[in-house]
């Protein structure tokens, strides 16, 4: 070969190598590239690329072989020898061993390359001509890493958007949209059902007694229970229906295009509420687990006339959430496991519940509660006992039956302050008047303790600092607890009434029989008495199936030593049935209506 092919050979090598660096920004597709042109042109073994370790890394000095073991995890020769090389000032490096040869080549900032040959060295001139490629390519290569250091950053700044809008506009847990994108598209069918001319509903789904199985069972298995009701609940919508998870167990649907007239609309959401009911007529099978569950819905049509009166479609949405909302509460505090379609009836008891519930915190405020008490009577008529209820009479709404704000005040959770300002009065007027306990008129007080005031944690506590500010016996007052409260948490109930108990405060079962499992957990509970309901008391002396349950809590009473008191007696023939029965006490209106406290010290004063 003359010197003239020689040079052209030379250049066109080093042009050939030259022209496959950057072509392309993928940094390993690039240096393959680089490799195989390489190995082909130069006629090499191997060509191979040591990257340099990044500087957080503690052996910031050695070179990473991203296809072989570092050297410290092997003895690879040629991994050792680039190692050594790395600590070098020189550009490049021969190293021979048995009959092959090895070129490293420092690829600055960047790491080092090397090319093996067998048998015969590269010429000198090549390898002198091949020395500024390298400088090339570790540009090449920084721009290869900057161009995926872009993307990357766009990559993860894609994922975190996508996770802020999943996070905005959609529920972590079940993945359901939240109410923020609830909102949105039931602002955007709003928008549209005047053109569409089709009704559409929307329905307030409750799952009723979440807390107890998230408080007893744990949150995780309430989170799957969620997940898993999510589930079903899909099933029983169509693909274009709006699911969305709006609170910790509230659930609400948007339905569309169900009927171009009301009857038919209703008939397709009864549909639908009905699929939904069904599903929890079975257990729900959790991973460790069944539990048992039931849905409260209420369910609001759309379009109304009264909800386009003078309202922008962001406020007829918030009208139409909140119907529902209003005849999801109406039937869980009814019977709940139903639906209610909305009313106009139900807003009107919504406003005056409303009303209720901020006059209640300038009661509380002002105290302007009062207690009534309604004395119990032995069989021969005689006053043993009495029961403390509570009355309010507002200067704004008048006197409001227990029945309108007993629920919102245990609602709203101002039952707990309310509550205990009726143990406070109580004990207060046990103390100014223990002569009754002491002659004999009185053998205690009752007083009803509300399920949320139950279950406070500090509620043992607290009631036993309140009695002792007073400075009055235990046994002078009793504790009524309903069915409702025993049952909804067994163990606790039990735990927290031994604590009490232990105390000789005793504890009364009210409303005894309206339930359904308290009877094979009464041997359980630190009971002193139990009060038969006043449903199986009403004409009994003309219901037979009543006297049979009724005789049956009387046996069973004193069966467990428990005292059977009768509540709700009202008619001579009632009286007359209870003669001859093991009852401890009576009470009802047949003896005496609830008195002020005013007429109740008389009573029991003698005075009048």
């Amino acid at each position: 070969m003359n010197e003239m092919s020689r040079t052209l050979q030379i250049i066109s090598i080093q042009h050939e190598l030259a022209m496959s660096i950057g072509l392309d920004l993928d940094l390993d597709k690039m240096l393959q590239l680089f490799l195989d042109r390489a190995k082909k042109r130069l006629s090499l073994r191997s060509a191979l690329v040591f990257k340099q370790a990044p500087r957080e890394d503690k052996d910031s000095n050695l070179l990473c072989y991203p296809y072989a073991p570092r050297p410290d995890e092997g003895s690879d020769w040629l991994v050792e020898q680039i190692f050594q090389f790395s600590k070098l000032d020189t550009a490049n490096q021969c190293l021979q061993k048995d009959d092959c040869y090895f070129y490293l080549f420092k690829v600055p900032k960047f790491g080092a390359i090397s090319f093996e040959r067998k048998l015969h060295p590269i010429d000198d001139i090549v390898l002198h001509a091949l020395l500024p490629l390298f400088g090339r390519l570790a540009v090449s290569c920084q721009a290869c890493l900057e161009h995926q250091n872009l993307v990357d950053e766009i990559k993860n700044r894609k994922a975190i958007e996508e996770q802020l809008r999943r996070q905005t506009y959609q529920d972590v847990l079940t993945g359901l949209p939240n109410r923020k994108m609830l909102n949105i598209n039931l602002q955007s069918l709003l928008s549209n059902v005047q053109q569409q001319g089709q009704y559409g509903a929307v329905f307030f789904i409750d799952l009723d007694r979440f807390k107890l199985i998230n408080d007893t069972l744990g949150h995780s298995v309430g989170d799957e229970l969620l997940i898993n009701i999510t589930s079903k609940l899909r099933n029983c919508i169509r693909r274009d229906d709006t699911l969305a998870r709006v609170g910790g167990d509230e659930f609400i649907l948007l339905l569309n295009n169900i009927g171009t007239d009301e009857l038919s609309a209703v008939a397709k959401a009864t549909k639908v509420a009905e699929k939904m009911l069904g599903i929890t007529r079975e257990s729900v099978e959790l991973s460790n687990c069944s539990v048992y569950t039931s849905f409260s819905i209420g369910i609001a049509l759309f379009p109304s006339p009264e909800l386009s009166v003078n309202k922008t479609i962001s406020e007829q949405a918030k009208c139409l959430i909140k119907n529902a909302d209003v005849a999801m509460y109406k039937i869980k505090h009814t019977s709940r496991n139903g639906y209610m379609f909305f009313r106009h009836e139900l807003q009107v008891m919504s406003a005056f519940r409303s009303e209720v519930e901020q006059r209640l915190h300038v009661a509380l405020r002002e105290q302007s509660f009062e207690l009534y008490f309604q004395p119990m009577v032995n069989l021969n008529g005689k006053i043993i006992a009495a029961e403390a209820l509570l009355r309010w009479h507002d200067e704004k709404l008048g006197w409001v039956g227990p029945q309108d704000f007993i629920p919102v005040a245990e609602e709203s959770g101002l039952i707990v302050d309310i509550g205990m300002w009726v143990l406070r009065h109580t004990c207060e007027l046990i103390a100014q008047n223990l002569n009754w306990f002491e002659q004999g008129k009185l053998r205690y007080i009752s007083v009803n303790i509300s399920p949320r005031q139950f279950s406070q944690p500090h509620f043992v506590a607290e009631l036993l600092t309140l009695i002792g500010e007073f400075n009055i016996p235990h046994t002078y007052l009793r504790l009524e607890i309903t069915e409702g409260v025993a049952m909804e948490n067994i163990t606790s109930a039990i735990n927290i009434m031994k604590a009490l108990s232990s105390q000789d405060l005793h504890f009364m079962l009210d409303d005894f029989g309206s339930g359904y499992s308290s009877l094979s957990y009464l041997h359980q509970l630190p009971l002193k008495s139990v009060k038969i309901d006043r449903s199986f008391v009403s004409q009994i002396h003309n219901k037979t199936d009543n006297q049979v349950i009724v005789e049956a809590i009387i046996y069973i009473s004193k069966h467990f030593s428990l005292e059977c008191v009768i509540e709700g007696l009202e008619t001579a023939e009632e009286r007359a049935y209870f003669n001859d029965k093991s009852i401890v006490a009576i009470q009802g209106f047949y003896f005496f209506k609830p008195q002020s406290e005013q007429a109740f010290t008389k009573l029991l004063n003698g005075v009048g």
